[in-house]
């Protein structure tokens, strides 16, 4: 049937009506009328497939990636318009689910919008690939064009490679390459290309850890180690928290869940003390090594869970960037009865930080939120959010 596409969802698929019931389709822009077949009907809304474009947008670009159905959403959609849309997709779902209207500011970019992972996880099934949007049905790929040449050349020699063994392979470049391989493999022909190289969690190639600069401090980072994704944004992220954060260095600092401490340590240049709580033991060991590689005194490591740490802290600053399911109730509860002046959260997942900042509203203001393309050519988005005590 032939439809017209309304505007995008907070997926990044098309909204179309057909016989008035909602229906997404991913690849649709807006002001484009196509040709879909419907491939899942419920009872209040379907999807469909797009089958042939009638008519085209202005805002499409032919974009690098050959494939579909990955996890680049919006890649046919002109860069510009991204952001506009990530911007709006904020606003909306931070008006509706968190009820509060503070001031956005303009979305933080970088041009380099191709090339910006530092890490990709590539599932396995006799070679390397994704699985298909929303499916487990796998997609092999031999180059992503998220990533730069150098993890895409060990794709290439990976497909070349008896894989039967093997279920999952995470690549990581810092200042190192780390290949971490999930099962067995001949890592041989990977050395070539590799710095260090773990077999189901032993190191089998290279030094245990791989380093890497943010401003004029050097990190050390494990095989698990959370770490930014965004290669030429992560400094501007931190800039915006460490902006909120103010320059009083008679305030205490609580940075929780801090993994592996990146901004904990960035935090101990402009205040005179900072912990950073982490319940991960070998993210607590990476932050202590990363603070005496640093020579920083004014920082403290707490190995532990929050809730039960709670009547030891007390801060007048928390810095809070929790997983993409945002903050468990305890630990919204945790940092109301620490009760800091100020709150300065880092999210990844928009609908998570609305429902958090709904609860916090109660007692704090939300002050502003500042949006950053952490993922260009996707629908997700990374967000910093300043709150005050009322």
């Amino acid at each position: 049937m032939v439809v017209e596409c309304k505007k995008l969802d907070h997926f990044g698929r098309g909204i179309v009506f057909v016989n008035d019931k909602i229906t997404f389709v991913r690849g649709l822009l807006p002001m484009e009328t196509a040709e879909v077949k419907i491939t899942v009907d419920k009872k209040k809304y379907a999807e469909g497939e797009l089958v042939k474009l009638i008519k085209t947008s202005c805002d499409r670009v032919i974009p690098n990636c050959p494939y579909e159905n990955c996890g680049c959403a919006i890649k046919h959609l002109k860069y510009e318009k991204q952001l506009r849309y990530k911007e709006e997709k904020v606003k909306e779902i931070v008006y509706k689910f968190g009820h509060i209207k503070p001031i956005f500011r303009n979305i933080i970019y970088d041009d380099h919008i191709s090339g910006y992972r530092n890490k990709i996880t590539l599932k396995v099934d006799n070679s390397v690939g994704y699985y298909e949007f929303n499916t487990n049905k796998f997609l092999k790929i031999d180059n992503c064009f998220l990533v730069d040449e150098k993890i895409n050349k060990i794709i290439k020699v990976l497909n070349t490679l008896d894989l039967s063994m093997a279920y999952e392979v995470i690549i990581k470049e810092f200042d190192q390459i780390m290949i971490v391989i999930k099962g067995k493999i001949d890592f041989e022909p990977l050395k070539e290309f590799a710095d260090i190289i773990y077999v189901d969690d032993k190191l089998v190639y290279g030094d245990e850890f791989a380093s890497v600069m943010i401003k004029d401090f050097s990190f050390k980072i494990s095989k698990d180690s959370f770490f930014q994704v965004n290669k030429y944004l992560t400094e501007k992220l931190y800039d915006t928290a460490l902006n909120y954060c103010g320059k009083d260095k008679s305030k205490k600092v609580l940075d929780l869940y801090c993994g592996t401490g990146t901004l904990t340590l960035l935090l101990s240049k402009y205040f005179d003390f900072v912990t950073g709580i982490e319940i991960n033991k070998e993210a607590v060991l990476c932050a202590l090594e990363n603070k005496k590689i640093n020579k920083v005194n004014n920082v403290k490591f707490i190995c532990g869970d929050v809730s039960k740490e709670i009547d030891k802290l007390n801060a007048d600053i928390i810095v809070v960037d929790p997983p993409r399911s945002g903050l468990s109730k305890e630990g919204r509860d945790d940092i109301i009865r620490i009760d800091p002046s100020k709150i300065v959260y880092i999210s990844c997942d928009p609908i998570t930080l609305a429902r958090d900042l709904n609860v916090f509203s109660e007692k704090y203001e939300v002050i502003e939120i500042t949006p950053v393309d952490m993922f260009p050519n996707t629908y997700h988005v990374e967000t910093v959010t300043l709150l005050e005590r009322k």
